[in-house]
């Protein structure tokens, strides 16, 4: 090689070398990082999965972003850096106070970090999750309540209450009549008539028709018919509307944390590693200490203490109440059937609002065609000790003004609880729905004071006073006392005196003694204002929740009822009574039944009074006798139809509803033992059990030549489109059958078609044929 070529070779392969060595910018940390796959182990705890993780050029240890999440670490600030597979991580150096240890032969990388090193953890208390109802089949059912009675002469009296109620999706249409009457006179009286919706997301009601306002903190409800929009938590069951507390702490390990409430278990939590929250701890009003005791794995504890002090008068942090009412006022409500006042509607609206968890605030106005008024409502806590409240309106009437003020203080623990509220009225104050010549109140005062003593006694003392412009006056301060005596045995005492004018007083002492199986016995005196002492002694047995019978018996030495005797039987249909009294001057019996008569998802009911709650149609194949259990309990039994009702369910919550497969048939499939039905206020559910009886037949099938049917061919069985096989000398096993059913038969060079009809009393498995499978036309 001549010097030329020697030099310009030395020049490539400096190019070369300079261009494939890396510049100091290249030589980075990552770019030689070491990737290793570890056993991570943090505060003691075995991390379930495999982790990645980059040793760098510096010797810094990075995880990558999903292995940081895992670990329950606190992400450093800053930028992450970029690893060598593209994702984004950080140095576990970059988390002050946390230590590490890496052993190469066994790949565990063993991680020791303090609390405040790891992501905080919030647990929420309360359980009142939303539930979504179910969908509701259209429906109806009427409520009833009859009773006649009868004296030494003779019929007396009788009297009848029906409550009609329409249901469907769109909500429920109520209405009711009374009946009553006597040897001269009867009476038809319209109760209520109305239509409600409720909306349980956002928990709200809608109704249309007869109706009660809400009349805030200074003003007061009244009937009307109208329209009403107001919020309702009842339909969350289990949602707190009040303000709960909220704890704090830290864990360096996995830990357990007991919540005791006033010295008592109410739950277990677990928490990973680090900074926790406990929320809406579900406490009970008044005042009260939350204990939370944190065990860790290594069996070291803490114990975080806070006192408490919350009432239902108060609304959490930024929930709010409200109620928009509008409408006509009712008066003479149950003695006359549409006496409204159509000449003064009116217009009110009531709005809560937690303004902090320390404090709510309301806002009331009303507006009429001659009075209109405005009132705000103040309810604070007072620290751990007590609430207080405040509230001042202002009423106009027909230009005249007038003021309403309004302070109370309550204070509960539990040992006791005691309130003071104090209100005083302008004379010029008129009340809502105030009636002409209703006495204005000027000053009004209630008080009460009660709590536990030692030894199961508790006591209490109420002073209630009013005075009115009219100079009337009530002055009454009430007694009450109550002791356990020993299990099953309660004492309970009163005594009342007016301060008034009247200057009357009032007594009296009863003892409860339980006596097992539903059973009580009772025995009371009372000294009337009269100045005479009335003695009763009762025994009694209350009826069961299902059929069953409650009866009860008694003697006094009241001249109107020197003794009685009454019986109860709660049937499936419906409940009978039978009661009977001597008195004096006219003995007495009376005869009563109360029940629901319906009609839901083309089946017709009788059954025990459903009212106000919700029920199911069960449902099960024509299955007779067999228990049907809510919440464990008995509550039905099928008929004949194989079918029950299940009165008394749970509106807005999950009602469950069982059977025991022990008291089913043998030829029965089983696919469900429990199913949960969730209703709506005033509706009902139809429950079908995916129970079947097994109708299986063995069927001998022949031409129309009278042939057998050829081996092989395949039968589909109409309703349910199941197909069977045919076997030899033209037998045929069929299954799950139904009352009627339709067959039809092919084989390769043919196909026909028969009706099957089984008999319903017929045995499970019978053997039927040879029958005649003519040609498909």
């Amino acid at each position: 090689m001549n010097r030329v070529g020697g030099s310009m070779m030395v020049v490539l392969v400096t190019a070369l070398l300079t261009f494939a060595a890396p510049t100091a910018a290249q030589d980075n940390d990552i770019g030689r990082a070491e990737t290793l796959l570890l056993n991570v182990i943090i505060n003691t705890q075995l991390m379930p999965n495999i982790v990645r993780a980059e040793k760098l050029a510096d010797g810094r240890l990075a995880l990558g972003a999903a292995a940081w999440e895992a670990t329950h670490l606190r992400m450093p600030e800053g930028d992450p850096l970029l690893l060598p597979d593209n994702q984004h991580g950080y140095a576990l150096e970059s988390v002050v106070g946390l230590t590490y240890e890496l052993d190469h032969r066994q790949m565990i990388l063993t991680v020791t970090a303090p609390a405040s090193a790891f992501t905080s953890s919030k647990i929420n208390q309360l359980n009142g999750v939303f539930i979504k109802p179910d969908a509701v089949q259209p429906g109806f059912y009427l409520d009833y309540d009859a009773s006649v009675s009868s004296g030494d002469r003779g019929y007396e009296s009788h009297g009848l209450l029906l409550e009609g109620v329409a249901f469907n999706n769109w909500g429920s249409a109520v209405s009711g009549l009374l009946f009553t009457g006597n040897r001269e006179s009867n009476q038809a009286v319209r109760t209520h008539s109305y239509w409600r919706k409720d909306l349980p997301g956002p928990m709200e009601t809608l109704v249309l028709g007869d109706t009660v306002g809400d009349g805030g903190a200074w003003s007061r409800p009244a009937r009307y018919a109208g329209i009403r929009w107001a919020r309702d938590f009842s339909l969350r069951p289990g949602f707190i509307a009040m303000p709960m507390p909220s704890l704090s702490g830290t864990a360096a390990l996995p830990s357990t944390i007991d919540v005791l409430i006033n010295n008592q278990r109410r739950a277990i939590e677990q928490v990973p590693p680090g900074p926790f929250e406990l929320t809406n701890v579900p406490v009970t009003s008044g005042a009260g200490e939350i204990n939370l005791i944190v065990r860790d794995l290594l069996g070291r504890e803490s114990i975080i203490n806070q006192s408490y002090y919350f009432s239902p008068r108060l609304l959490a942090k930024g929930l709010s109440d409200f109620s928009v009412e509008a409408g006509f006022l009712r008066e003479n409500y149950g003695i006359r059937s549409n006496d409204y006042d159509f000449s003064n509607g009116f217009i009110a609206g009531t709005r809560r609002y937690g303004l902090t968890s320390a404090l709510t605030g309301e806002v009331r106005f009303e507006t009429q065609a001659h009075r209109q008024a405005l009132g705000v409502d103040l309810v604070a806590l007072l620290g751990t000790f007590a609430t207080a409240e405040a509230a001042v309106a202002t009423a106009r009437t027909d230009n005249i003004p007038g003021n309403h003020y309004l302070f109370g203080l309550e204070r509960r623990t539990q040992k006791g609880s005691g309130y003071l509220r104090w209100e005083y009225f302008e004379r010029d104050f008129v009340q809502f729905a105030a009636f002409p010549g209703e006495a204005r109140p000027r000053e009004r005062i209630s008080a009460r004071l009660g709590t536990l003593l030692p030894g199961n006694v508790s006591t209490a003392i109420n002073y209630t006073a009013q005075t009115s412009w009219d100079n009337s006056r009530l002055d009454l301060l009430a007694v009450s006392l109550g002791a356990t005596l020993s299990d099953g045995i309660y004492l309970s005492s009163y005594a009342s005196k007016d301060l008034g004018p009247r200057n009357g007083w009032s007594a009296g002492i009863t003892l409860n003694v339980s006596l097992g199986k539903q059973r009580a016995l009772t025995a009371s005196t009372n000294h009337g204002r009269d100045r005479n002492a009335i003695n009763r002694v009762e025994l009694s047995q209350s009826p069961p929740g299902g059929p069953g019978t409650g009866w009860r018996v008694g003697i006094s030495d009241a001249p109107s009822q020197r003794w009685y005797a009454g019986v109860v039987q709660n049937t499936s249909v419906g409940s009978f009574r039978a009661e009977a009294t001597d008195s004096v001057n006219n003995p007495a019996v009376r005869l009563g039944a109360s029940g629901s008569i319906g009609w839901l998802g083309g089946h017709s009911f009788a059954a025990r009074t459903i009212g106000a709650g919700s029920f199911a149609v069960v449902k099960l194949d024509n299955i007779e006798g067999v228990p049907i259990y809510r919440s464990n309990q008995l509550i039905a039994v099928t008929n004949a139809s194989g079918m029950a009702l299940v009165p008394n369910l749970l509106p807005y919550q999950a009602n469950q509803l069982s059977i025991d497969p022990i008291e089913l048939p043998f030829d029965v499939e089983i696919h469900s033992v429990r199913e949960i039905a969730v209703p709506f206020a005033r509706s009902g559910l139809l429950v079908d059990f995916p129970v079947y009886r097994s109708r299986n037949a063995l069927v001998l099938l022949r031409l129309f030549d009278g042939s057998e049917v050829p081996a092989g061919a395949r039968v589909t069985v109409f309703p349910g489109e199941k197909s069977f096989i045919v076997g030899k000398r033209g037998e045929v096993y069929l299954m799950n059958l139904s009352d009627n059913n339709h067959l039809t038969v092919q084989w390769k060079d043919g196909v026909c078609q028969l009706n099957l009809a089984l008999d319903p009393a017929g045995p499970s498995e019978p053997r039927i044929g040879p029958l005649t499978c003519g040609e498909q036309p």
